[in-house]
């Protein structure tokens, strides 16, 4: 262990970082993962292997235990009950759990952080209660365990199979796991998965709660609206893939007084999905897999789509893109996470292997970046990037 990892050395560091910490209001974001980073290496510091193991052994357990709170509602009626909280009798009598069973979900809901334990006969909400029963949430609590994790328990045989080649669109663990010749985009519209579908796109929706908006660091006045056709009838932003227009509504909550027309695309399931918003944006299915109907629009927009596919189907995507944009006019917006050369977050490598196994899809550095755009006739401009968290924004034309 070098002197800037000992525990003395990050205990300083944090103390540091915390005398910058204001009086009221919210901390910096900058202040806040300069915390979040050195009290994770201090974590680290002090385990022994013993504790390494444990950690990551028992991880599959816990989030089983959040899956069965979530079909019990448990969360949802400690959180009602207020700082009184509630006895294990009390939840028994709600839930209808086994009295001998439930202490047992209880306790590991609290090693958690998911509940707190005021004493030996009651419970009640912790900090992070509240946040575990936001409805977008708990749908991604319910697709990632009940659809990605037993893609996840296949992933070692799986690359094995095919002598640790990476999985293709079409080829790998999803496959192998459902017994499919489908990708896992079109494996998820089968009727056994209408629920699970639904929760996946609640959960696209919600991944953006308590995170910075694109719209907070890309100057998308200055760079699409100043530019843009001052006509009511034009296309001013396609969103491709957008999903349930969510999006588009963001937009426009921030532009009010915007012109043009917004079109959404998406899959038709997804566009029957998306019921609000049809005031905002023209709900349109389209495959992007075939040609762009949508010609010289100012800007076409596309957010963490493509990270869901291989390099092969993603140049087939911005071939259609570029075909359709209006050279010197048209704007291509790419919303997604560029991986650092060196450093990168365990949230960024969890994004990736997650991206790997469901589509053979993954997150891309900015040199990768660069060279798909290019195979597909298209230059980067400029990058945005707020932070390494945040997915960044990258500006193409036409090349």
């Amino acid at each position: 262990m070098d002197s800037q990892s000992s525990p003395s050395a990050l205990i300083e560091r944090i103390t540091h970082a915390a005398s910058d910490l204001p009086k009221d209001g919210p901390m910096s974001p900058e202040t806040r993962k300069e915390l979040q980073d050195a009290t994770k290496e201090l974590s680290l510091a002090l385990e022994t292997p013993l504790d390494t193991l444990n950690r990551f052994i028992f991880l599959p357990f816990q989030y089983a235990v959040v899956r069965v709170a979530i079909n019990l509602g448990l969360l949802e009626y400690v959180l009602e009950a207020g700082p009184d909280g509630k006895t294990p009798g009390e939840i028994v009598s709600k839930t209808g759990a086994d009295e001998v069973l439930l202490p047992r979900l209880l306790r590991t809901l609290a090693s958690v952080g998911l509940l707190s334990q005021v004493d030996e006969h009651r419970w009640r909400a912790a900090p992070l209660t509240a946040t575990c029963v936001i409805p977008t949430f708990k749908s991604g609590f319910k697709f990632l365990f009940d659809f990605v994790g037993p893609v996840f328990q296949k992933l070692p045989e799986s690359l094995e199979k095919s002598h640790y080649r990476c999985p293709t669109a079409l080829q790998g663990p999803l496959q192998d796991t459902y017994d499919t010749k489908l990708s896992g985009y079109d494996y998820i519209m089968d009727p056994r998965w209408v629920d699970t579908f639904k929760d996946w796109n609640l959960f696209m929706k919600g991944r953006r709660y308590d995170s910075t908006s694109w719209l907070q660091f890309y100057p998308f006045s200055d760079r699409i609206l100043a530019e843009a056709e001052h006509d009511a009838q034009a296309v001013t932003v396609v969103d491709v893939g957008g999903g349930l227009g969510h999006g588009l509504v963001e937009i426009k909550d921030k532009y009010p007084d915007m012109e043009g027309r917004l079109v959404l695309q998406d899959q038709p399931n997804t566009i029957a999905q998306a019921g609000d918003g049809h005031s905002v944006f023209e709900p349109t299915a389209h495959d992007f897999f075939t040609p762009q109907p949508v010609k010289g629009a100012k800007a076409y927009l596309i957010r963490q789509v493509l990270h869901n596919w291989p390099d092969k189907e993603c140049q087939a995507i911005l071939r259609h893109l570029a075909a359709a944009m209006r050279p010197g006019y048209s704007k291509l917006l790419v919303n997604e996470i560029i991986i650092p050369e060196v450093g990168a977050s365990d949230f960024i490598v969890a994004c990736d292997l997650v991206m790997m196994g469901l589509g053979g899809g993954m997150e891309r550095t900015e040199s990768h970046w660069t060279n798909l755009l290019a195979s597909a006739g298209l230059r980067i401009e400029k990058i945005w990037t707020l932070d390494d968290r945040t997915e960044s924004v990258m500006e193409a034309v036409l090349a």
